[in-house]
């Protein structure tokens, strides 16, 4: 078998490579950065693991055509690159003060055209390479805003990321297809982006290792998880208004 993941060179995406790694599955590591890309190979290498680093850049889909030349075939392709917001020098990547009034329109353009239009690139590149059934996961988010958490930008994309998946889970059911195409929410996990800690807020954080087996393992089971929304807890989001709502 063989598994594309974007952005694998560290937190979540690089403990998905090293838990589906671990069983024999080879893995592209899908980076912006060849160098962090090649250094994240070593890593893998190191335990055995058949790893590659590929060039895929969200904000530049030529990056994207290229390696899609590049792939044979492909059985998972796992969309874990992204970004919060727009890059601020002087600020955090995921600005936890920041406030739905603080967001710009280029904040919204940036984000989704990262999170979105470069997600459904990478999908629309890749999609003829998937074995007849093979699987595309989408790393998302809950979408509903609350008090401790609501970034404008991020959330945004996700939502329009999610609404995808299930459009392209419904022309694979429609067309008698096998593939499948389904998001995961991993939920709390700690890593750079957010600044936290694994067990953090009352063990809410989990560690990119727990998250990456979580991860893999929905990939990788035997159910039908076509167009499906399925929370870290094993729930399925089975009313996608009520969380918009």
């Amino acid at each position: 078998m063989k598994a594309l993941i974007t952005g694998a060179n560290k937190g979540i995406g690089f403990a998905v490579a090293e838990t589906l790694g671990k069983l024999d599955i080879e893995i592209l590591i899908g980076v912006r950065s060849a160098s962090r890309g090649q250094k994240a190979v070593e890593k893998l290498s190191a335990q055995g693991i058949i790893a590659h680093c590929i060039k895929i850049d969200l904000n530049n889909f030529d990056t994207i055509h290229k390696a899609a030349k590049e792939v044979d075939q492909l059985d998972l392709l796992i969309n874990n690159a992204g970004i919060p917001d727009s890059y601020k020098a002087d600020c955090p990547d995921l600005d936890q003060r920041k406030t739905t009034f603080d967001y710009t329109t280029d904040d919204l353009i940036e984000t989704m055209k990262v999170n979105f239009f470069g997600t459904h690139e990478i999908i629309k590149s890749f999609l003829p390479k998937l074995v007849e059934n093979g699987k595309i996961v989408n790393i998302t988010i809950p979408i509903q805003p609350n008090n401790f958490w609501h970034p404008l930008a991020y959330q945004t994309s996700k939502a329009a990321q999610n609404i995808m998946a299930m459009t392209y889970a419904l022309e694979f059911k429609n067309m008698g297809s096998r593939k499948q195409i389904f998001s995961i929410m991993p939920g709390g996990v700690a890593t750079d982006l957010n600044g936290q800690t694994a067990g953090a807020l009352d063990g809410y954080f989990k560690s990119p290792k727990e998250a990456g087996e979580l991860i893999a393992k929905l990939a990788l089971d035997t159910e039908n998880h076509n167009g499906q929304i399925i929370q870290f807890d094993g729930k399925i989001v089975t009313d996608y208004e009520v969380q918009l709502r």
